[in-house]
């Protein structure tokens, strides 16, 4: 169940789980005893101290007094806990502003405040409240009361009408970010000034780690009106544990139905995690190791850190770390389209945190190499097709040569009277004077003619200069305003895509 891929990995041998701190709080298996315990039971009556037991192991943990931490319950499933503790709110704010004439109005107008890429779970309600629209199709029904908005205008939101403001330790909007102690401080007070009831969902976040078992009190030192518990506590089975303050646990009746099962599991997570001092771990020192390994690493943007919860920010998609992973066997959780998530268990010997950044920075060369044999084959892909060489003055006389007609009739080969030679030199000698004349004449000719193809092919070009000038301009022309559609049309598109945006988170 560790992190180190020793054989405890849950896909073989040979993996390594990089989110096991998700099942176990130290690596180890705390569950397979109290399993046992609870089937080897003589009776199925039920344990009636096993809330009061874990209420005081949180306390042992926490630090944290009876108005803070007033009582806890095991559940079935995280769904369940997050249903116990909305309707438990809800029934806090009806009785703040509850009136004899409109106590119906209050009721309806009762809301719940939850952050934009927020998840929290899969149950119809758990639907409603979390911030992925993936999560809430057409054929889900749709329930009142629910509003989202983003990290950055969540406490501006938060009003009278408010009866729960609903957060994660991380932003999960973007690639992943955790909220800062400056955020949660501002949220905290908005919350008190407007008796709105502060409920921290912790279901993907197992224990922070720097002597801390929630990660808001390790950033901020806030304390919250109920948080939500399960990475770690039960497995991998599901489960999960509402832990309530004072004000909200008067709220809760019989109804709250408790898990003695997932009590039993919980129990012996926290019973580890007293007993190996685990939460005294220096969770940063994971984060600052992995940071010093890939700094050279081009792929990667930037990294994320609340506790033992880790974030890779990345330069390529999330489906190439996915496919890249899977080849050097490592299982890690993908958070968005380009972001990766690490949670290992708080206690990790240096060998196995050596194979597990070992193993992370395998995977990042392997991402690195793809893209540099990608970018190797798109100048191939694009380069232009080679020509055929012209050919050469020689060869062009050669080849005329060669297309000259063969069959050429020679005077020399026939026979010729001697009695006439005189008269024919007599005859050759006034047809030569002739044909002077005539090649003065024609030569006179051929440059005239010569010099009015020259004006003319010099009043062509000019035309075909002007002709290629208006082309050009006209394609420029074309260009720019096809430049400005462009424009027009992202401009539009960005406006719509904002007010959908708008419409949806209100």
């Amino acid at each position: 169940m560790n992190a180190s891929g020793n054989g405890n990995a849950p896909r073989g041998d040979n993996w390594i789980d990089a989110i096991a701190g998700r099942l176990s709080p130290t690596g180890e298996n705390s569950f397979r005893d109290a399993l046992r315990q609870f089937a080897d039971q003589p009776e199925w009556c039920g344990d009636a101290g096993l809330r009061s037991k874990i209420t005081e192991q949180l306390r042992t943990l926490t630090n944290a007094d009876t108005s803070t931490l007033a009582d806890c319950i095991p559940t079935s499933s995280r769904d369940q806990a997050l249903e116990h503790a909305l309707i438990a709110a809800r029934r806090h704010h009806q009785s703040l502003h509850d009136s004899d004439d409109a106590a119906g109005d209050n009721a309806s107008s009762s809301k719940c405040l939850c952050l934009v890429g927020s998840d929290h779970g899969r149950s119809v309600l758990a639907r409603m409240a979390s911030g992925k629209p993936t999560l809430r199709g057409n054929e889900w029904p749709l329930l009142p009361g629910f509003v989202h908005a983003s990290a950055d205008r969540f406490v501006d939101r938060i009003d009278s009408s408010t009866a729960v403001a609903l957060v994660s330790p991380v932003d999960f909007s973007g690639v992943g970010q955790p909220l800062t102690a400056d955020w949660w401080a501002r949220c905290r007070q908005r919350c008190d000034e407007t008796g709105t009831l502060l409920i921290i969902d912790h279901g993907d976040t197992p224990a922070a780690g720097n002597g801390y078992l929630f990660a808001h009190e390790m950033v901020a030192g806030i304390s919250a009106d109920a948080v939500i518990l399960s990475a770690g506590l039960v497995g991998e089975l599901p489960g999960g544990l509402l832990v309530l303050s004072e004000s909200l646990a008067s709220h809760l009746d019989e109804s709250a139905q408790s898990s003695d099962l997932v009590g039993h599991l919980v129990s012996a997570a926290l019973s580890t995690l007293i007993e190996t001092d685990a939460l005294a771990t220096e969770s940063d020192a994971f984060a600052i190791a992995l940071a010093e390994r890939i700094a050279t690493r081009g792929c990667v943007r930037d990294l994320h850190a609340c506790g033992h919860t880790v974030i890779l920010e990345l330069d390529v998609e999330s489906q190439a770390w996915i496919e890249q992973s899977a080849a050097e066997q490592m299982h890690a959780h993908v958070c968005s389209d380009h972001s990766v998530l690490f949670q290992p268990p708080l206690l990790m010997t240096s060998e196995h945190q050596e194979a597990l950044i070992d193993r992370i920075d395998a995977v990042l060369a392997g991402l690195e190499g793809t893209q540099e044999l990608t970018e190797a084959a798109a100048p191939e892909a694009t380069a232009p097709a080679a020509t055929a060489p012209a050919a050469t003055d020689s060869e062009a006389t050669d080849l005329d040569a060669e297309t000259e007609p063969a069959d050429e009739v020679h005077t020399n080969d026939l026979p010729i009277d001697s009695s006439l030679d005189a008269d024919i030199d007599e005859a050759a000698s006034a047809e030569d004077s002739d044909e002077e004349l005539d090649d003065y004449e024609d030569d006179d000719d051929e440059a005239i003619e010569e010099d009015e193809l020259d004006d003319m092919a010099d009043e062509e070009l000019a035309e075909e200069e002007e002709t290629d000038d208006e082309f050009v301009g006209g394609d420029e022309d074309e260009e720019h305003e096809t430049e400005q559609e462009e424009t027009e049309l992202e401009s539009n598109e960005l406006d719509e895509f904002e007010s959908n945006e708008e419409t949806e988170k209100l």
